[in-house]
């Protein structure tokens, strides 16, 4: 009640009328600027392979993805083998061109590629990555192997990192974990 009566008097009420505008104006921008952080929209990719829920592969099968998004976007791909070497394989020698659009699944590598994933030593739990951007000139730091295929010494969260600070529009990620095994 003594609150009240302080504010019926002259110049409390003044006061009181800035501070509660001022909150609501602080407030307001906190949740424009906390909006404008979150402009990121989400792609949804999804991967399988050629046998569809087996992810259990034996020595010298040859491996087929397949990769959908729900939004165009550039998608980059990594693999990690069972020694946990990190390769990019998207973009490069197998796949350059890197800009996809939503609603189909895209073959990885492509049909008329010469790079085919063939299984062999050393066996285990190995992965793919794939990540969706609207950046398009991403450039990770690895050495050649001869093949095209860049050997990175980052690993999945460093990409994920990397990627994600980069991305300024649209940001999407999933993996495919699958097990090998000699004959």
């Amino acid at each position: 009640m003594a609150v009240i009566t302080k504010l019926n008097k002259p110049g409390y009420h003044f006061i009181f009328c800035i501070m509660i505008t001022g909150f609501f104006c602080n407030t307001g921008l906190a949740q424009d600027a906390k909006t404008q952080n979150n402009t990121v929209e989400p792609v949804n990719i999804e991967i399988t392979t050629h046998l569809g829920d087996q992810q259990s592969f034996v020595e010298h099968d040859v491996i087929s993805f397949f990769i959908s998004l729900d939004k165009a976007a550039y998608l980059y791909g990594f693999y990690q083998d069972a020694s946990g070497h990190v390769f990019q394989l998207m973009p490069g020698k197998a796949q350059p061109e890197h800009y996809f659009q939503p609603g189909f699944y895209i073959p990885f590598p492509p049909q008329d590629s010469t790079f085919q994933f063939v299984v062999q030593a050393p066996f285990g739990k190995e992965q793919l990555w794939m990540f969706a951007s609207e950046q398009g000139r991403l450039e990770f730091k690895g050495k050649d192997t001869g093949q095209g295929i860049k050997q990175l010494e980052l690993n999945y969260q460093e990409l994920t990192d990397y990627i994600r600070a980069a991305s300024r529009q649209q940001f999407g990620r999933a993996s495919l974990l699958i097990h090998t095994r000699s004959r």
